[in-house]
């Protein structure tokens, strides 16, 4: 069955040839991220969201729901283990450049390449990196401006992306072995628990060559290299207009009015 989904998956991105190198991984991520809209939506919507692989392919690709970390990087090491890449999957703490206390309620993907390490994560957002990023205290060029490395600091190891000299720290990990069950119980606290940050604010994001589109709460975001663009929306229409045509995701307009009216004006 992964066989067929991983099939059903590279058709949907036109890809046709073999992917066996870092720079073929970088183009699949690339893909992966200007067409699969990272999204709270069905979080907010109070949706069951399974971690099945069958289900995230089904609410992802053919439904376009959108989906966040459990999802998107769930899909993304399976269809790299059927490639026949050396991937395992760990949990992080999402600390967005703070020293908070936070829970790991963040999944990625680590990839063993020609002896060296590689994290891979098309779930964080508007700030995911478009290549594997290495570890190593150099920062490799991502996308629009932004360069990614994994440093280790006091027996944790951090995701730092790096912009104008500006460096931000995303996440902290480390390699202790983790289990579909960690995932299950963080995907729990994630999209259930009063105080998780998707169930509290509508998150919408994709990243192309051109631009990075971030929406959250009524800000929209649109970051180029050199500079960005914010508005806001003023009516339903023009928010359903920017999540069909800017997003590409599908939800019915009753489900949208929900979203609009309450998380609109926050």
């Amino acid at each position: 069955m992964n066989n067929e989904i991983v099939k059903k998956y590279l058709a949907k991105l036109n890809i046709n040839e073999n992917i066996q190198t870092i720079e073929d991984i970088s183009n699949l991520m690339c893909l992966h991220q200007k067409t699969f809209p990272f999204s709270s939506l069905k979080v907010l919507l109070k949706k069951e969201i399974s971690l099945n692989l069958e289900d995230i392919y089904d609410s992802l690709i053919e439904k376009k729901q959108g989906a966040y970390c459990f999802e998107h990087n769930k899909l993304f090491y399976e269809v790299l283990k059927e490639l026949g890449f050396d991937v395992d999957f760990y949990l992080a703490r999402v600390v967005n450049n703070t020293d908070n206390e936070v829970p790991q309620t963040h999944r990625f993907t680590l990839l063993n390449f020609e002896n060296e390490k590689y994290l891979i994560d098309v779930g964080i957002g508007f700030r995911s990196p478009c290549i594997p990023v290495k570890f190593t205290k150099e920062f490799s060029f991502s996308h629009l401006g932004f360069s990614y490395r994994v440093i280790k600091e006091d027996n944790v190891y951090l995701l730092q992306s790096k912009k104008e000299d500006k460096i931000f720290t995303m996440t902290k990990f480390d390699l202790n072995r983790c289990y579909e069950s960690d995932f299950e119980l963080a995907h729990f606290y994630s999209h259930k628990h009063s105080n998780a940050i998707f169930v509290n604010n509508l998150v919408l994001s994709l990243i192309n060559e051109k631009e990075i589109r971030s929406l959250r709460n009524n800000e929209y975001f649109k970051i180029y290299e050199n500079y960005q663009e914010k508005s806001t929306f003023n009516c339903f229409d023009e928010f359903k207009s920017i999540l069909s045509s800017d997003f590409n995701i599908s939800f019915s307009d009753e489900e949208l009015k929900l979203l609009y009216n309450k998380y609109s004006r926050i």
